[in-house]
């Protein structure tokens, strides 16, 4: 599965959580939290990452990509 980020969302961190976990499809249970971010996506085979918007990125932005680095996810700026 492809998935598309649209880096303008990740700002706000509450709204950055709203977001992904609407767009990974996430469970209810999520901890919205970088720590229940990690292990989410952890759990998902996910290779590659598309982003938007990235110049659109601020502080939350950058942190939530940090996460989808340590995990070795790779990440294609369009």
């Amino acid at each position: 599965m492809e998935y598309m980020i649209d880096a303008s969302k990740l700002n706000d961190r509450k709204e950055a959580h709203e977001y992904l976990a609407k767009l990974f499809s996430f469970p209810s249970y999520y901890g919205k939290n970088l720590d229940a971010l990690y292990d989410c996506i952890s759990e998902m085979n996910i290779k590659n990452i598309k982003v938007r918007n990235a110049e659109a990125g601020e502080y939350y932005y950058f942190a939530v990509m940090d996460v989808f680095k340590d995990l070795d996810i790779e990440i294609e700026y369009i």
